[in-house]
């Protein structure tokens, strides 16, 4: 697939921009992702090394310098207490110092996620034919199993004539079952 922007080179990224709600995609080269999108790197992909520490270091400077409410130049002064890093140092870097730094900086950070992304909780896709384990485990329970654990869920949300509607339908299901063995 040829970039839909220069028109010459492989698509090699599939870029999505966010902005006010609406979504945009394209399918870009290299180059084309480096100069012409809010995505902005100092150096090409091509040929570098690319870590996602370089892509939340990215994001996080681009967030703070044109849509946050917190200016690069007033950085809170966050440090981490069990390994030293500071906040500005994590931004810099895109790297934590250690894995309390997730509780130490978890405060900005869910600022700065939602600004990024639209939310501090990433619900993105799931690939073909995923089932969770949840779901597995309902797949495998039998009607009438199914039934009980929705009438269980009705008293306690106190539906109380959802209810007794499925209690019903949970003995019907059983007369049949016994009809039929």
């Amino acid at each position: 697939m040829l970039c839909e922007r220069c028109q010459k080179r492989d698509a090699k990224l599939l870029y999505t921009e966010i902005i006010n709600g609406i979504k945009k995609e394209q399918h870009l080269c290299e180059e084309c992702a480096t100069n012409y999108t809010s995505f902005q790197m100092e150096k090409p992909f091509l040929n570098s090394e690319f870590s996602l520490g370089d892509l939340f270091s990215t994001l996080f400077e681009n967030h703070l310098a044109t849509g946050s409410k917190n200016p690069v130049n007033n950085i809170p002064k966050i440090e981490c207490k069990s390994c030293g890093t500071t906040y500005g140092e994590f931004l810099q870097k895109g790297k934590f110092g250690c894995a309390a730094c997730y509780r130490s900086f978890h405060s900005q950070l869910g600022k700065t996620l939602k600004g990024i992304q639209g939310a501090e909780v990433h619900t993105g896709k799931r690939p073909k034919g995923f089932v969770t384990t949840t779901d597995r485990i309902l797949q495998d329970l039998s009607e009438t199993e199914k039934l009980s654990l929705k009438l269980q869920e009705a008293i306690e949300k106190e539906e109380f004539e959802e209810a007794a509607r499925l209690r019903d339908l949970i003995k019907e299901l059983k007369k049949e079952e016994i009809g039929n063995a």
